[in-house]
């Protein structure tokens, strides 16, 4: 599985002429391919208020780029579901095809489309698990929590407008890289921002480290020090957190994978440790017991 990866965000605003809108996109996912990009994600309704089936003459064109370029693609468009429309984001893999599709839980006021029923979703790919959400949706903290929940590594957020930091907070709190496409302001699991390339306006490119881990400090401590004692000079610690308690680790060694190694020296991730003391509590509490 590939660690480090380049993302695409493409920040050419939703709506607009349909024709227009759908060449200009098009000619974006060229730049994109040039680019050797392993994702690349369209703007929220970015071709306009024109209901399509999926697939569709839209999804069709993308797909036809995502195959030639050996990329995936997030697509969204109106989608046209026979009795109910929808705000749905499409994944195209990379040979072309549907692999699957995320429709809006929190449709904003006055689309005149239906929310989903379906939730958050995640979608598995050759680099990782993803999940997308769309514009409005970023004002509902459980719907983030969701796809922390799903173990996202990156989420990804089409929109009609910039979003600012709530993103950063979801960023940082849930540690899953954020890839915007309102304004193309990818995000790091720190919360902040990732320094993007540029091949043309509106267009932003970033690679990303999939590899590197934070780490709670509690009950870690010496598997930590032994794992990088025993891989001195291939991985290192990046950033120590001291009030949070956290531990930021990265590899610096294309040979060495952090995350095989954490499981190896059984060193839980801060995702694993948050995840498995909600369950495990929880599952106190409902027996009365103490912790």
């Amino acid at each position: 599985m590939l660690s480090k990866i380049k993302v695409s965000a493409i920040a050419i605003g939703s709506n607009g002429d349909y024709q227009n809108k759908l060449a200009l996109a098009l000619d974006h996912l060229k730049t994109s391919g040039e680019s050797e990009a392993d994702i690349a994600c369209l703007p929220e309704i970015f071709a306009g208020n024109h209901p399509e089936a999926i697939p569709g003459p839209i999804t069709d064109a993308v797909a036809k780029l995502a195959r030639q370029y050996g990329m995936y693609v997030i697509c969204p468009i109106v989608e046209d579901g026979q009795d109910k429309q929808y705000n749905t984001a499409v994944l195209i893999d990379r040979k072309g095809e549907i692999i699957g599709s995320y429709r809006k839980v929190f449709v904003f006021w006055g689309e005149n489309l239906s929310p989903s029923q379906d939730g958050v979703k995640y979608f598995e790919t050759d680099f990782g698990r993803i999940c997308i959400l769309t514009c409005f949706d970023i004002n509902f903290p459980e719907l983030w929590q969701d796809a922390d929940e799903l173990g996202a590594e990156i989420v990804f957020w089409p929109s009609a407008y910039d979003g600012g930091m709530p993103l950063n907070a979801f960023a940082k709190l849930y540690h899953y890289y954020i890839v915007p496409v309102g304004t193309g302001n990818i995000i790091d699991i720190t919360g902040e921002e990732v320094t993007c390339q540029n091949p043309r306006e509106q267009h932003f490119i970033a690679t990303l480290d999939l590899d590197r881990t934070f780490i709670h400090d509690n009950y870690t401590g010496k598997k930590v020090q032994q794992m990088l004692q025993d891989y001195k000079g291939k991985i290192e610690i990046e950033q120590r957190y001291n009030m949070e308690a956290w531990t930021l680790i990265r590899s610096v060694d294309s040979t060495v994978n952090l995350r095989q190694l954490c499981r190896r020296y059984q060193v839980e991730t801060l995702r694993q440790y948050q995840h498995r003391s909600r369950l495990q509590i929880n599952r106190i509490r409902e027996c009365g017991g103490v912790v």
